[in-house]
């Protein structure tokens, strides 16, 4: 690696790892566009231990804090993602399906920051859980869609709930990766260049996070939630 290039990394590491540390979700959008340009192996396993190290954060200070009966909802939901998502896969083109996937987040963002606003219910919870999921296996964007279903949440509850879904998918994520052949020594020499960054956002989401927690919180997931459905839009076209 150049000095520049580990400057680069550490520095756009550590500014997603903020807005994670903050908000919940993040890290992907705003360090990985830069990253891959460097090594595309950042993509997909690095990206995913990173962001689970920060999601860990979540699970550990705010899962106190969320509801139980929203994350076992969720998790109903979750299955049902998974198995209409690998179908869908199966039988659509996966650059399609990745922009319909990304249209759908930037709809549904800018609506509810339009001021719609959606009334919590059982349905709406399964909803988000499958939404979630499969998002994932559809365009490997879970966290929009989450932010998407669950915005509504308050900052603490968002992410805990975050906590709860994030770390068990990133575990299977992971394995599933490493199974494939594709997250192994080299995979983890770039997770390594990523922890100053992700350790600074750490302490850095601390003094952030007072200030996101007020009014802002809300249109703040939004708003990542839509540039990150954008973001899959515009690589899709270009």
């Amino acid at each position: 690696m150049e000095v520049w290039e580990i400057l680069l990394i550490v520095g756009f590491t550590a500014a997603g790892a903020t807005i994670h540390a903050s908000v919940g979700l993040g890290i992907g959008l705003v360090a990985g566009p830069a990253l891959i340009v460097i090594d595309p192996g950042f993509l997909p396993g690095p990206m995913i231990l990173a962001a689970m190290f920060l999601t860990a954060r979540h699970l550990l200070v705010d899962g106190r804090h969320c509801e139980r009966g929203t994350v076992t909802r969720a998790f109903i939901g979750v299955p049902v993602g998974l198995a209409v998502g690998v179908a869908v896969v199966a039988m659509a083109d996966e650059d399609a399906m990745r922009l319909v996937v990304g249209c759908a987040i930037v709809l549904a963002a800018g609506l509810l920051l339009s001021g719609l606003r959606l009334r919590r219910s059982t349905r709406t919870d399964v909803a988000g859980g499958a939404a979630f999921a499969f998002s994932l296996i559809a365009a490997g964007i879970p966290g929009p869609a989450a932010a998407v279903a669950f915005s509504d949440l308050e900052p603490p509850v968002y992410r805990g709930t975050m906590g709860f879904l994030g770390i068990p998918v990133s575990i299977v994520s992971l394995v599933l990766l490493a199974a494939a052949g594709e997250f192994g020594r080299d995979e983890l020499e770039l997770v390594a260049w990523m922890l100053p960054g992700v350790a600074v956002g750490l302490l850095a989401g601390r003094r952030v996070r007072p200030f996101l927690d007020r009014s802002w919180f809300r249109p703040a997931v939004l708003w990542i939630a839509l540039l990150g459905g954008a973001a899959v839009v515009v690589r899709q076209l270009l």
